[in-house]
């Protein structure tokens, strides 16, 4: 009887220990623990790791509709815009079937994030109550920078009483007010005055350089031949200076203008964007 319990005894043992690291490793893979890893990777910002658990997952265990929303959440996490056709087939069917708005909030979400101009925006976005679809569609006029419909849709939106409550509704109405400067007027203060074009757009150190610079020349060049008539060189020399630094300075007005208005327009550009991106 001893005899036979040493032989069965450490068969047992290695039948145990050879079956049990499988049992192990299968309870690591399953949904749950699997689930939780891909949640750690997300959560410690390994978001290519995180994708390619959430992608593993997603295969094993197909319309997850959990899975799907974290997948794309890390698609979108991880600026992964070339994946957003994807995200919409995966995500496609909580939508349009069981009209998840969380589902559709995340597809748009990650639409505003890679600023994609489709049409499918709009066809989702109408799956949101009316304010929050305001809000969205707004958003996507921002993002692509759309300025014109913006307005327009921010005015039409405030007059039918739908208009979101939001920072961004008022960072609109103030882009619409705001003064920009006209390059013709510019231009014209600048030909009667030189430099005061430059001092309209708020160079002020632009605006001293072409007055000192056109003045300067043309009192030289005046000097030059109130001295020596047509034919004095001086006279030639600082008046051709005195009549580039003049036509610069009309160019210059111009300019400055424009740069004034592109810059006031990347301003409000960029608190649109850090305000709809801060809201998801």
């Amino acid at each position: 009887m001893i005899r036979r319990c040493r032989i069965i005894l450490p068969a047992f043992i290695i039948a145990f220990t050879s079956i049990f690291p499988a049992v192990s490793q299968q309870n690591l893979l399953d949904y749950e623990n699997s689930l939780k890893f891909a949640g750690y990777l997300k959560s410690t910002l390994q978001y290519d790791f995180a994708m390619q658990e959430y992608e593993r997952i997603n295969f094993l265990w197909p319309g997850d509709s959990l899975v799907i929303m974290e997948l794309v959440q890390t698609y979108r996490l991880n600026d992964q815009c070339d994946r957003l056709d994807r995200a919409f087939t995966l995500i496609q069917d909580n939508i349009s079937k069981h009209n998840s708005v969380r589902s559709a909030k995340e597809y748009l979400n990650f639409a505003l994030k890679c600023k994609s101009e489709s049409s499918r925006f709009f066809d989702i976005s109408i799956k949101l109550k009316p304010e929050e679809r305001t809000y969205y569609n707004l958003a996507y006029y921002w993002v692509n920078q759309n300025y014109n419909s913006a307005i327009t849709y921010c005015r039409t939106r405030i007059e039918s009483g739908l208009a979101a409550k939001s920072d961004l509704f008022q960072l609109t109405v103030d882009f619409q007010n705001e003064k920009y400067k006209s390059p013709a007027v510019s231009v014209l203060m600048s030909a009667v005055v030189p430099g005061s074009g430059k001092l309209y757009s708020g160079r002020f150190g632009d605006a001293m350089v072409s007055f000192l610079s056109v003045t300067t020349n043309t009192w030289a060049a005046w000097r030059a031949f109130n001295k020596k008539g047509i034919r004095s060189a001086n006279g030639w020399i600082f008046g051709s200076l005195a009549f580039g630094f003049y036509s610069a300075n009309l160019w210059g007005s111009a300019k400055a203008a424009k740069t004034y208005n592109s810059n006031l327009k990347k301003r409000y550009q960029s608190n649109a964007e850090q305000i709809i991106y801060s809201s998801f």
